[in-house]
């Protein structure tokens, strides 16, 4: 548990995601005109072979990716910048298009991590326990039989205000800006201001 703990706070503390790609150079393609910033992290629990993060030119990226299971796929246009503290949590596909700005504290979630049956969810928490004794990632043997979800698709010149959660299945259409703290469930249209929880129509851009 110690060791566990040691190597965590190690993370934290000297972390350089462009080290990561370094040593993992499979897990993501990235544009050789994009930059990252220091909050940027890559949290691939689950390690497949495969490539999981695509990203074009000349963005500037300070999110985290995070990959709870041997599934999910971020894929990122050219000219997008996204801030600091930003979570992009993937299982199924996250898209984001060209020239989208994010906010810092978004959080972008492309599944639901539980069941709704309270019962499954209990057996998560069981299995959870047992991961961590043994000196694993909390959700190594997770079953993910049971939860739901849907990719996520933010198209061309979007906006995404901070604190904004996005769920699992939405399509935020082109040009559209969605208010901080913002909860997003349905699809919003192009060229609209959605804000509130749930997000709602504000009024429509000019184009």
């Amino acid at each position: 548990m110690l060791e566990m703990v040691f190597h965590w706070l190690k993370k934290k503390l000297y972390y350089d995601i462009r080290k990561e790609i370094h040593r993992h150079p499979y897990l993501m393609k990235v544009g050789k005109s994009s930059l990252f910033m220091p909050s940027a992290r890559l949290d691939c629990r689950v390690d497949n072979g495969t490539q999981r993060v695509s990203i074009g030119e000349d963005c500037l990226l300070g999110c985290t990716f995070i990959f709870e299971s041997d599934q999910g796929i971020v894929t990122i246009g050219n000219r997008t910048f996204i801030n600091g503290g930003t979570q992009l949590i993937s299982r199924s596909k996250i898209v984001i298009g060209d020239d989208v700005t994010i906010a810092w504290g978004v959080w972008l979630y492309d599944h639901d991590s539980h069941s709704l049956d309270w019962r499954l969810r209990a057996e998560d928490i069981r299995s959870q326990i047992k991961d961590v004794r043994a000196g694993r990632d909390f959700i190594t043997n997770k079953d993910w039989s049971s939860v739901r979800t849907a990719p996520i698709h933010i198209c061309d010149k979007a906006w995404i205000g901070m604190n904004v959660i996005i769920l699992k299945g939405v399509t935020i259409g082109e040009g559209a800006v969605v208010g901080a703290g913002s909860v997003v469930t349905h699809d919003v249209s192009p060229w609209t201001v959605v804000a509130g929880n749930p997000a709602r129509e504000v009024k429509k851009l000019p184009h």
